[in-house]
């Protein structure tokens, strides 16, 4: 299909508060996939009444299969960390630091649960070919791990299934087959800002996790200082894949509503999103040229080569010093705890 061809777009309400009069905030368009999803334009609006921003319209989730492209880069970890492995000593450096951050980062999230013994469920909601659910069998508690996965991709579930973990195809929001009330830890990085539902989204979770169970949601923070100042070029839009925004108090007021606690909030730092930035920024100024591409590649980003190695490190202290001196950046990761009684 060719990417002027139209695509079906829906006009809602507010997913948070239902209302539908909305101040827009800025226009942007596709620019990691340019050439193989579309090239219409989609604003990001801000409700009045709630302060919750949106993409609308946006495109309708029969769109699904367009605006995620087979070469989108969530279904081709696996390859991305094999080449790493095969690229010399630097990438296999940079890919076990990598690793090591995740593994870190999940023995944090074990300790919220306070003391606990035995087996710990853990879903991964949007878990791609399982990746990540290696690295966290491959913790140093990965022996204590139960690892289960949910990806609307059947083809990336496929593979999270023959690398030996518990999958299912599907969205989220809408699934019956993952059993409520049993889950320790469920994590769902940089996924809910891509739902149609978020609200249902948040539902589902608090379904799923057992009493003092933890649900880890990561998404880009729009009250960030980089996205006021970048606006339609900010990496966070991810046109026309992102559609909700969040803010520290907008995230937590979705969580409340569903009878989730707040536990803790990491600001993440997240190089990625610079890159899309300054990708976003110049292809805009320069349309028919190449050479942003080259300079900042969207999707080879997360493949292991000295480039994306020099341009992430390099983003990871601008995006650092964002956050000293800010106290945010453009990446949040909320937990939330449901109640124990």
């Amino acid at each position: 299909m060719s990417t002027s061809a139209p695509i079906a777009t829906v006009d809602l309400p507010c997913t948070a508060c239902g209302h539908h009069e909305d101040e827009p905030m800025w226009t942007g368009i596709e620019h990691e996939y340019r050439g193989e999803t579309t090239d219409a334009p989609f604003t990001v609006v801000k409700c009045t009444s709630c302060g919750l921003a949106r993409l609308n319209p946006r495109p309708d989730v029969s769109e699904l299969g367009r605006i995620y492209p087979p070469t989108y880069y969530a279904y081709g970890l696996t390859d991305s960390v094999d080449a790493a492995v095969k690229g010399g000593p630097i990438l296999r450096f940079t890919e076990k630091a990598k690793i090591t951050r995740y593994q870190k980062r999940l023995l944090r999230i074990v300790k919220q649960l306070g003391d606990t013994e035995g087996p710990i469920r853990l879903l991964d909601i949007g878990c791609g070919d399982g990746r990540l659910l290696d690295w966290y069998k491959e913790s140093s508690i990965g022996d204590r791990i139960e690892a289960y996965g949910i990806d609307i991709s059947e083809e990336a579930v496929a593979t999270a299934k023959a690398r030996g973990h518990e999958a299912v195809a599907g969205r989220f929001e809408t699934d019956t087959k993952l059993p409520n009330n049993s889950f320790d830890i469920i994590l769902a990085f940089h996924v809910i800002e891509h739902v149609d539902d978020p609200t249902a989204f948040m539902k589902r979770g608090a379904e799923l996790l057992r009493p003092g169970g933890i649900f880890v949601v990561a998404t880009p923070n729009i009250d960030s200082i980089d996205a006021k100042l970048f606006k339609k070029y900010w990496g966070g839009n991810h046109f026309p894949r992102h559609w909700t925004f969040y803010s520290k108090k907008t995230l937590a007021a979705l969580a409340q509503s569903q009878g989730l606690e707040q536990a803790e909030i990491e600001w993440e730092v997240n190089p990625v999103f610079w890159n899309w930035t300054f990708h976003s920024w110049l292809a805009g100024k320069f349309p028919k040229s190449k050479w942003p591409d080259r300079l900042f590649p969207p999707v080879q980003i997360f493949h292991a080569s000295i480039q994306s190695f020099v341009l992430l490190s390099f983003f990871t202290v601008v995006d650092t010093l964002q956050r000293i001196l800010t106290r945010r950046t453009a990446s949040m990761a909320m937990s939330l705890r449901k109640p124990s009684a």
